[in-house]
């Protein structure tokens, strides 16, 4: 990263650093919503059945992304100190990570599925959730490639991999779904599954060919592939208890869809409307998060610790200035964001209740959006593990158990889980924020 970007800390220059990695947030979400996009054509029962299996395979992929990412802190603090040649070390121990999932995902695949899927989407959900649940190794391979390359400032690699990666899911998504060409083999969701590991696939690939091009093979050595076990156990020791807690606080999420299709599918489709127009937008703070969090390593590696506080300020006032256009769109053209986004044929009382659910998402994500971005500024110290064992007792004790007691008694809807979702993310934020006004996140020093 160049000295320049953090010597004098504006809107502007986080802006500037963040654009790349919100277009690559964009992209990466983008993969996700459109199985469910081409899946909604195809059928609901598809859509439905890939919505229950994806909030169980992410469990797993984000506990990869949560642990391999601490690579970039490491590699943050080292670029900022110039100490080049070791930047890359970190991210060979989270490969060699990585590949080690296989062992855990492939069992994982083929005995659980039949346990994770409630019963009325299993025809869809079960192919889905085998074919992704086996490729989450891949992801954390991704993961450790693409924070390399965020914490030395170069995020366009990382955007113009995923935007590749989109062209090829968004062909083999259409192509296999609907069985175009006479391939009706992979018909429904087993064909979107394999258009989103063909998209991994090439983003990996893409970020390996640019991890070895000669500029950045000789400054930061990324040929030295060696496993070390010493260092791999010093990243694990900051990284893993975070990854497991990321897979904890995914895990709510899939019990939280899992009880409210088993309340009825109409439940289930509000609830995958609402995650998916929240993962739409969140582009904006994941790439707020990872540019923060790039920026504060630097910091922290130039020992400029005092700078940090203005990272947090500006990011939020871009973080702020989205929530409000987004509210506009709301306000003005709601069903126009509930019709086209999810296009599939509805009753009016389910656009309405859809509608509604427009604010409450909007609620949260302006309050989940401050917790991302104070999630980077530890993530750059390496004190993932506070963050994400946060985020999980509170996203459990406040929602998960709660809405299992509300299904027992059935009173559950999906209006009451999002108010619950409120009170977990203001919950985790105050938390949060008081863990930034101590020194305590502080882990990494080189």
């Amino acid at each position: 990263m160049r000295l320049d970007l953090i010597e004098n800390i504006t809107v502007w220059k986080i802006f500037k650093v963040a654009l790349p990695l919100m277009i690559s947030a964009l992209s990466s979400h983008f993969m996700i919503i459109l199985d469910q996009l081409v899946l909604a054509r195809y059928s609901i029962d598809a859509m439905v059945g890939a919505s229950s299996a994806s909030h169980w395979c992410a469990a797993l992929q984000l506990a990869a992304m949560s642990t391999t990412m601490i690579a970039g802190s490491f590699v943050g603090n080292y670029n900022g100190a110039g100490k080049y040649d070791q930047a890359s070390t970190p991210v060979w121990q989270m490969i060699w990570f990585s590949a080690s999932l296989f062992a855990i995902s492939v069992p994982l695949a083929m005995l659980l599925s039949d346990i994770c899927i409630p019963n009325n989407l299993k025809t869809e959900g079960v192919p889905y959730f085998k074919v992704l649940m086996c490729a989450v190794p891949i992801h954390g391979v991704y993961f450790s490639l693409s924070s390399f390359f965020v914490a030395i400032g170069k995020g366009y690699l990382v955007t113009i991999s995923v935007i590749l990666a989109n062209i090829v899911n968004m062909i083999v998504d259409v192509v296999l779904v609907f069985g175009y060409f006479g391939i009706d083999r992979y018909k429904g969701s087993v064909g979107a599954a394999i258009g989103t590991v063909a998209a991994v696939l090439v983003n990996t690939a893409f970020l390996f060919i640019c991890f070895f091009r000669r500029q950045i093979r000789e400054k930061y050595q990324t040929t030295n592939f060696k496993l070390r076990i010493d260092k791999l156990k010093e990243y694990l020791k900051l990284g893993l208890a975070g990854g497991i807690s990321h897979m904890f606080e995914t895990s709510a999420w899939s019990v939280i869809y899992y009880l409210l299709a088993n309340v009825s599918k109409l439940e289930a489709m509000i609830q995958s409307i609402a995650v998916s127009v929240n993962l739409f937008m969140a582009f904006i703070v994941c790439g707020l998060e990872r540019g923060a969090m790039a920026i504060s390593s630097n910091l922290l590696g130039a020992k400029k610790r005092e700078k940090i506080n203005k990272v947090l300020k500006k990011s939020l006032y871009i973080h702020l200035i989205y929530v409000l256009v987004i509210a506009a769109v709301f306000k003005f053209f709601p069903e126009v964001v509930i019709n086209n986004f999810i296009r599939f044929d509805v009753a009016p009382e389910v656009v309405e209740r859809a509608t509604t659910i427009l604010w409450f998402v909007l609620l949260y994500y302006f309050v989940d959006g401050f917790v991302w971005i104070i999630a980077g500024i530890l993530e750059s110290g390496g004190d993932i593990n506070y963050m994400l064992v946060t985020l999980a007792s509170c996203l459990w004790g406040i929602v998960a158990i709660p809405n299992y007691f509300l299904y027992k008694c059935e009173m559950l809807h999906v209006e009451k889980t999002w108010i619950l979702l409120f009170a977990s993310v203001a919950a985790t934020a105050t938390i949060l924020y008081h863990r930034y006004k101590s020194d305590k996140w502080i882990h990494i020093e080189v």
